[in-house]
């Protein structure tokens, strides 16, 4: 079975990317919100929250009005369609739901906008891309790195925030072990710890909202 972790690197970001990064952030929301914006309806029904459709009905004009790249844009589309759809689920199940609306510091990578280096990270932004070094502890004994930041864990998507001024850098790592089902709910696959989502607090790979 496949383990994912979720583990949490402070970055190193030079003065000089910090305005391209602030800038990364309020375009991939923007991005999130058209889409939100277009799917969104207060009839479950008329909802739509299909990446292919979403795609179809949003992407040019998400690329016209921004210069986030390709895959950037495609990763804001997917982070909507999933808010939609949980959105959706929670009406049909007869709970409260809003329109998802998006805040701040937050953006998506996946394998086409992110690279992993030994000692640094470099990042797709609506420019060049920012070389950023991990920030991590001295002695890791005892600690998340010791375990996940290995050879042996696979680094694969991950989520750029900021907070307080510092960035931060959740990375889902995951390997294939023989383990009994019995550990399932242990290993959940978790790829992000605050998507910036008004209402809601986490959201897992299985589009469930947690919180």
């Amino acid at each position: 079975m496949e383990v994912v972790r979720n583990i949490q690197v402070k970055l190193d970001v030079s003065d000089e990317d910090v305005e391209v990064l602030d800038e990364t952030f309020e375009q991939f929301r923007h991005a999130a919100q058209h889409v939100a914006d277009h799917g969104w309806d207060d009839n479950p029904y008329n909802i739509t929250d299909t990446k292919n459709t979403l795609h179809k009905e949003t992407y040019s004009d998400v690329r016209e009005k921004l210069s986030l790249q390709s895959s950037l844009v495609q990763s804001a589309r997917n982070l909507a369609a999933t808010a939609l759809g949980n959105c959706k689920d929670r009406k049909f199940d007869g709970e409260r739901a809003s329109k998802p609306e998006f805040r701040g510091s937050v953006v998506v990578y996946n394998g086409r906008t992110i690279t992993y280096n030994d000692d640094h990270v470099s990042l797709a932004t609506t420019d060049k891309r920012v070389t950023a070094e991990y920030v991590t502890p001295v002695n890791e004994e005892g600690t998340p790195f010791e375990d996940y930041w290995t050879d042996e864990w696979e680094k694969a998507e991950a989520t750029l925030h900021k907070r307080d001024g510092t960035y931060y850098l959740h990375v889902a790592v995951k390997k294939d072990v023989d383990t009994s089902c019995d550990e399932e709910s242990e290993n959940g696959v978790v790829l992000g710890v605050d998507l910036n989502v008004d209402g809601y607090v986490a959201v897992t790979s299985t589009g469930a909202f947690l919180g």
